[in-house]
């Protein structure tokens, strides 16, 4: 688990919430640590009153105490399970998945954000065959090519498309 700040440049879009604050990298996700914390405490809340209250409970209407645990361990679970749908409720995705795209002129004006980055947009050629692909089944490949070209057209280099000099913006 990796710590990262937000990155300063540009600040945030009028439509996003402020973030301020830090962030940690785990499984390949970027997470704020805050809802991190509260999702671990009320799922292993969840688990212990599941656990213990269970046993409690159980233990009132079953005698054999191979079972009371049986069913404690069941009810462990259970509390697992709501505590993690409250914290689906209380945290919400920062995220919003679709399948297509209603507005291109966002997908343009991310495009040319990557184009912005020092690292530059780079070329469909650079590219590995599995992004292509990816690129290719969203439906994204010529948005990354009209990118591709707004990038060297404004690059002010002389350098040819699919350089990697263009597509840097000129920056070797």
């Amino acid at each position: 688990m990796t710590r990262t700040r937000p990155p300063a440049q540009g600040g945030t879009a009028p439509d996003e919430p402020q973030t301020d604050g830090e962030y940690l990298f785990v499984w390949n996700d970027t997470v704020r640590g805050k809802k991190l914390l509260l999702g671990i405490v009320l799922g292993v809340a969840g688990a212990m009153i599941g656990l213990y209250g269970g046993k409690w409970l159980v233990g009132l209407f079953v005698a054999d105490p191979a079972l009371v645990k049986v069913w404690s361990l069941v009810t462990g679970l259970i509390g697992t399970v709501i505590g993690a749908v409250i914290v689906g409720f209380l945290v919400p995705p920062a995220r919003i998945v679709s399948d297509h795209a209603s507005d291109t002129s966002r997908v343009d004006e991310t495009i040319d954000d990557m184009a912005a980055d020092p690292q530059g947009l780079g070329t469909l050629a650079q590219a590995s065959a599995r992004s292509r692909h990816e690129l290719a089944e969203a439906g994204l490949t010529s948005a990354f090519e009209a990118g591709q070209a707004r990038a060297a057209g404004t690059s002010g280099d002389s350098g040819t498309p699919g350089t990697p000099d263009a597509a840097r913006g000129g920056a070797a």
